[in-house]
């Protein structure tokens, strides 16, 4: 038998337990557990086996006292999650450099006891975590943190929580905080024409707060771009360029919450799942049930070239179609104007465009020409002077046994080229005019 964790916490927090683990507890008589072993990882999430409807996490418990570890093993694989324990700042990273964990549990002081606790190895492992590791949710598990630092990593890091290892009900505090974890929303995300975000299947309208969305916009602008944070004074700059930096600071904090509570009603204040925080500045983390129309569509487009790549061309095909129907229209057609969404709306118009070209080259392969047709009047559509595609299309037609339209291609190209800049079209695009014209040397 074991003790019930909350007997065993009385016991460790009256000082009552140190060095080895005794055979029994004072205060129930009960022979103590071994030491949990640790339990090596499986997949990202798992069913909980206490509720099928949660998920499991994958955790990381770094903490020097072996009596902690167990404390918080035992609790962890009662809920049905799985763990490894790591008791240094060296072993911790070794963990973190092999595998994803969801869940940190993070002891402050790590075999650090003549050192303020801002000045130890579980402050600095905090810190990598933050920056390297923004995927994980870090839960804070200390008994000598001062209050003063207590309140600065509440105030200053994306923690999940911060539990008191002196705190009566810490067993329920922790298993509360790795459901609170597990329990974020499901968000589908669509920037590809009109902006909307559906929680948990219900579509968000109207935002309480025009600007509250913009916010959103601009922290999916930067992770579209291939960034993460946003600074405080370049979210100021876009929202209110005539505004001082320090008045502006005022104004963003509210709107942040704000927007935070729209995605998510129910949490706590300065609490996020997605509007998150990091030292460079306020990021949207696309971890969890995060579906987003950007990510899907650039996913299909890497799925159809590498297929493409490997001659397996239907499946690149298939891959093509189901990244041109997210693109609905342009990434925030609403703001068409606005300075801030135009560089990314461009970026993806080309990424669009490009993916048409390729759709179109395969269908021709597969004597599709019909089809291969559609796809590249689709591309000339976006990028009215993208001289290849007028090529692509000539070649199309003329293998259709359609000359004429070919020749047209060609004439209208060498008059949208003329009005512009006052010159024809390249030479390779004249060589194969002259070929159609000619009937020979065209391939198809």
């Amino acid at each position: 038998m074991r003790c019930p964790p909350t007997c065993r916490l009385t016991f460790l927090c009256c000082g009552k337990m140190s060095g080895t683990t005794p055979n029994s507890c004072p205060c129930c008589a009960l022979t103590l557990a071994q030491p949990t072993r640790n339990l090596q990882l499986a997949h990202l999430h798992t069913t909980h086996k206490g509720d099928p409807n949660m998920l499991s996490a994958r955790v990381l418990i770094v903490e020097d006292e072996p009596e902690w570890r167990d404390i918080v093993g035992e609790l962890l694989d009662d809920e049905g999650h799985t763990y490894n324990a790591a008791g240094s700042y060296e072993s911790a990273l070794a963990l973190l450099d092999q595998t994803f964990f969801n869940v940190v549990f993070l002891d402050m002081m790590l075999q650090e006891f003549d050192l303020p606790v801002r000045d130890g190895t579980g402050w600095r492992l905090l810190d990598y975590l933050v920056e390297q590791c923004p995927r994980t949710q870090v839960i804070v598990l200390s008994g000598r943190a001062t209050a003063g630092e207590a309140a600065r990593l509440v105030r200053d890091y994306p923690i999940a929580a911060f539990i008191d290892k002196g705190e009566l009900d810490v067993s329920a505090q922790i298993v509360a905080a790795v459901e609170q974890v597990l329990q974020a929303p499901s968000l589908r995300i669509q920037t590809f024409g009109q902006f909307n975000v559906w929680r948990d299947g219900q579509l968000i309208d109207p935002w309480e707060r025009e600007q509250s969305k913009t916010i959103v916009k601009l922290l999916l602008i930067r992770r579209a771009s291939g960034g993460r944070a946003v600074a405080p004074d370049e979210l100021i700059e876009w929202l209110w360029p005539e505004t001082d930096p320090e008045s502006g600071r005022k104004r963003l904090l509210p709107l942040l919450s704000n927007a935070r509570h729209t995605l998510e009603p129910d949490i706590e204040p300065r609490d996020s799942n997605f509007i998150l925080r990091s030292s460079t500045g306020y990021y949207f983390d696309l971890i969890g049930d995060v579906d987003w129309d950007v990510r899907d569509f650039r996913q299909h487009l890497a799925t159809a070239r590498a297929h493409r790549e490997s001659g397996d061309l239907e499946v690149a095909v298939s891959a093509y179609e189901a990244a041109r129907e997210l693109y609905v229209d342009d990434f925030l057609a609403e703001d068409r104007y606005a300075p801030w969404a135009i560089p990314q709306r461009q970026a993806l118009q080309r990424e669009y465009r490009d993916g048409l070209a390729d759709l179109a080259e395969l269908y021709a392969r597969l004597d599709r020409y019909a089809d291969a047709i559609q796809a590249g009047e689709a591309a000339l559509a976006v990028d009215p002077l993208l001289e290849h595609a007028y090529r692509q299309l000539m070649r199309y037609h003329y293998c259709a046994g359609d000359k004429g339209q070919a020749l047209k291609v060609y004439r209208n190209c060498e008059k949208l080229f003329g009005e512009l800049f006052g010159e024809g079209p390249t030479p390779q695009t004249k060589h194969l005019f002259e070929a159609i014209s000619n009937n020979a040397g065209v391939t198809c």
